[in-house]
């Protein structure tokens, strides 16, 4: 028992001593605040110009959930690796049979995020301490970067395709009001013709027309013609030396205001962040694995027990062979 019991234990120290240190380096996170977003969502804020409804506000915790799938991201991760030049790091013993995917799939698995009284920690745990708090700060800085820049972009696009159709009506809208100055300038040229023929010069006073013929002022369609052709050919001169429709056009305006504020819009990617660090990594000096103590305390019973087993069934052999000879 005793011969057992003493050669586990000193089997676990040697073990245990032959064990690397794995440091753990932990970072606290918490969602961003208002002020971190809040160029984002200027189209909310500035909420006195009517604009695409496909243009909406972003709140701090959907912002948070984006982070959080972008750090379980491969495809950002693999840039992470790629323009930090880790792939040497964690593989620097590599040959060619060695498979990138197999370095990028090792990087994800050192990835721990968890959460902890309603904080996430992100942990990473290597043999280097510093190493592994460098990694962990240097991941949470560039995945922040990459979730602004995403959801920044899906905004531009957003604006991109709201100016995109206010410029169509704009066109659309200039395009008409060209063809219905066309169209006024036909109608009002044959009205000219028609006045020029019944001798019409000067515009007729259609109050009595209208008393006579006891018609509703309202509802009565006076002839164009009745103007005379000399306010009627007036009339076509300015039309046709009109240079711009838009001071006729209704609504055209509000469009061109809407058009210059999504314009104006620009969004400040250095001063937003779609998280809030509460505590960065750091370094630590106390290993969390191998547990020396607690192999050495293990090994030492499991000796201890198996020597007084091994003990027992000595014995019992013994004891059989004696009852065989006797």
């Amino acid at each position: 028992v005793i011969a057992v019991t003493v050669e586990a234990a000193l089997g676990s120290v040697v073990y245990a001593l032959q064990q690397q240190h794995v440091y753990k380096a932990e970072a606290l996170l918490l969602p961003p605040k208002a002020k971190d977003i809040q160029s984002m969502n200027v189209l909310v804020i500035q909420n006195t110009v009517e604009v695409d409804s496909n243009i909406t506000g972003i709140s701090t915790n959907a912002v948070y959930i984006k982070f959080k799938q972008n750090l379980n991201s491969r495809t950002l991760l693999k840039k992470f690796i790629q323009e930090n030049g880790l792939m040497e790091v964690m593989a620097p013993m590599r040959t060619p049979e060695t498979r990138d995917e197999d370095i990028y799939n090792g990087f994800a698995e050192l990835i721990k995020l968890e959460n902890v009284e309603g904080l996430t920690s992100l942990s990473i745990e290597l043999n280097n301490s510093e190493i592994a708090a460098h990694w962990v700060n240097d991941l949470i800085e560039f995945v922040d970067k990459e979730t602004i820049h995403q959801l920044v972009q899906n905004q531009r696009n957003s604006i991109a395709n709201q100016i995109r159709n206010i410029e169509y009506a704009i066109g659309s809208k200039r395009q008409m009001a060209k063809q219905r100055r066309e169209d006024k300038i036909l109608r009002y040229k044959e009205a000219s013709i028609i006045a020029m023929q019944l001798d019409i010069a000067d515009r007729i006073d259609t109050t009595n027309v209208v008393q006579n013929n006891r018609l509703n002022i309202t509802t009565t369609n006076i002839p164009l013609y009745y103007r005379g052709y000399r306010a009627l050919n007036a009339e076509i001169e300015y039309l046709n030396n009109r240079k711009s429709d838009d001071p006729f056009i209704s609504g055209l305006r509000d469009l061109q205001e809407q058009l210059a504020l999504l314009r104006s819009i620009k969004f400040d990617q250095e001063k937003m962040n779609a998280v809030h660090i509460d505590q960065a990594a750091y370094p630590s000096n106390s290993p969390i694995k191998p547990n020396r103590r607690l192999i050495v305390s293990l090994a030492t019973v499991v000796g201890l027990i198996s020597g007084i087993f091994l003990a027992f069934f000595i014995e019992f052999v013994q004891n059989q062979s004696k009852k065989h000879s006797d």
